[in-house]
């Protein structure tokens, strides 16, 4: 290993702050890319790869997994990005920023009153609880779909999106159509499929592919289809026993013959191989064959609740899961195999269109945000919108340190970044936030400023508000991610013949 260092750099008294401040500085560049973004008055940012394709996006996580840097630390942040968009779907950018100024409040603690970061982890960790504690507490339970403050969660996590309104009214119609039945797993039961055009709703499930040969629909009848992962490919890994010969032709049979015998003249399936055979034979008896990315399969099995399969089950005396629906429908223009009342699940889908490729990927990813939003609304409630949850938290966190018996370094850091996001919302709002902050913390827990009119309300009778879960995950991800930095007091590149750790 060696030093990233330079060699010839006068040593200093305390290395691992240099490496601190270092770490700091590029946790804080980072998060100055997508400051901007944060809020219903956020701004745009315009991503241009090396093939001159651009993307306009205000998109945290968009414009964050885009960057090309090479820093550890910033790698770190990006990775906080992407657990909190595959965890929660939103938050990404508030996560971020609290991150940034953890740190730097971290780093003045250890640089200015010569604190230790073994000394500071624990009592972040006691605030985090605290936090947990006090979020649970002022958060309003959405029991029903049909809560009026469905629609104020949906304006809230769309307001800054590209046709942020429509979509949320698109998404709307989709959660009505659904009702309570689905309620567990509402970003499973809204499917999506981007395509360029019109928005459409579909009471069903669509397949963005059509099968390998369009037979049409009147001649497969009422469809049955069920979800094969994996080859399709003769003999089958584990198949039957015996002699070998003739076994490939068994095999192909038996598969047959169950399907038949199930009644199902639907394959839809993620297979890298198929058998020619087998294809030829699902053409001859009217059996649809469609093959979808692995990804695509394991979505549909989540938004219908049918369990994949693989081929060799085919083989054995079970029967094979499937779904039935009310009718099949191609649509060729838009690449779509359309499956209408679903008996399984209860689903619906969105197609997302768009003027072009990217403003559709970019509609797309407002509606992602809106479904993940409700979804974490009904599942642990809402608190005030705007970075006022966060702000009353921090508030919280000092009325604890003044109670004494804690360590006020380890909760300083928690109440730094979370100041942070309204005061960022504000900036991006064009009020001076750090002037109205110091307003607001006058104020009874729960009142925000209405961007729109300056005015002071409260946040969640005036429809600005946000799942607490996606605010609880995003602030643990912060704190974890400043606890793991501020531990590093050496950055080091490692010598790429070096033994791996444990080897002899």
């Amino acid at each position: 290993m060696r030093a990233q260092d330079t060699p010839h750099a006068k040593p200093s008294p305390n290395p691992g702050l240099i490496a601190l401040e270092h770490n700091v500085a590029a946790a804080v560049a980072t998060a100055d890319v997508v400051r901007t973004t944060l809020g219903p008055g956020g701004l745009d940012k315009l991503l241009v790869d090396q093939m001159g394709n651009r993307v306009i996006t205000n998109d945290g996580y968009t414009v964050l997994v885009s960057l090309k840097t090479n820093h550890p630390v910033s790698r770190l942040l990006v990775e906080i990005a992407e657990r909190q968009e595959v965890s929660v779907g939103d938050g990404t950018t508030s996560a971020i920023i609290m991150a940034a100024e953890m740190l730097k409040e971290g780093y003045r603690i250890a640089s200015e009153e010569g604190i230790h970061p073994s000394r500071i982890i624990p009592a972040i960790d006691e605030g985090l609880t605290l936090l947990a504690e006090y979020l649970e507490g002022v958060s309003v339970a959405v029991t029903s779909i049909n809560d009026p403050r469905i629609r104020s969660v949906l304006a809230t996590a769309t307001a800054s999106k590209l046709d942020g309104v429509q979509l949320a009214g698109l998404i709307t119609r989709s959660l009505a159509h659904l009702g309570e039945a689905n309620r567990p797993d509402l970003r499973h039961g809204l499917s999506l499929v981007r395509r360029l055009g019109e928005d459409e709703f579909l009471d069903g499930i669509a397949i963005a592919r059509l099968p390998v040969e369009l037979i049409p629909p009147g001649e497969v009848g009422s469809p049955r289809a069920c979800l094969v992962r994996d080859s399709l490919k003769f003999p089958l890994q584990g198949g039957l026993s015996g002699e070998e010969k003739g076994r490939e032709d068994r095999e192909r049979e038996a598969v047959l013959a169950k399907l038949a015998g199930q009644h199902v003249n639907v394959v839809i399936t993620n297979a890298p191989e198929i058998d020619a055979g087998l294809k030829m034979a699902f053409v001859e008896r009217k059996i649809l064959l469609i093959r979808v990315a692995t990804e695509d399969l394991g979505l549909l099995s989540r938004s219908l609740a049918i369990p994949l399969i693989y081929p060799v089950q085919f083989l054995g005396r079970a029967g094979v899961p499937s779904f039935a629906a009310r009718e099949l429908v191609y649509d060729e223009e838009k690449g779509l195999t359309i499956f209408r009342g679903p008996d399984s699940g209860t689903v619906s889908t969105l197609v997302v269109g768009g003027a072009t490729t990217e403003t559709s990927k970019e509609r797309m990813r407002t509606c992602v945000d809106g479904i993940s939003a409700v979804h974490f609304a009904m599942k642990g409630g809402v608190v005030a919108g705007g970075g006022i949850a966060e702000l009353n938290a921090a508030r919280y966190l000092e009325k604890k340190m003044q109670e004494g018996g804690r360590d006020v370094a380890g909760l300083s850091i928690l109440i730094r970044g979370l100041e942070a996001v309204s005061r960022q919302i504000l900036d991006n709002a064009g009020y001076d936030g750090d002037e109205m902050i110091a307003k607001l913390r006058g104020r009874p827990d729960g009142e925000g400023i209405d961007i729109r009119t300056g005015d002071f309300v409260p946040m969640i009778d005036r429809g600005i508000m946000d799942p607490r879960l996606i605010k609880l995950h995003g602030i643990q991800l912060a704190a974890h991610i400043t606890k793991t930095i501020l531990k590093i007091d050496r950055n080091l590149v490692k010598d790429d013949g070096a033994p791996a750790a444990g080897s002899s």
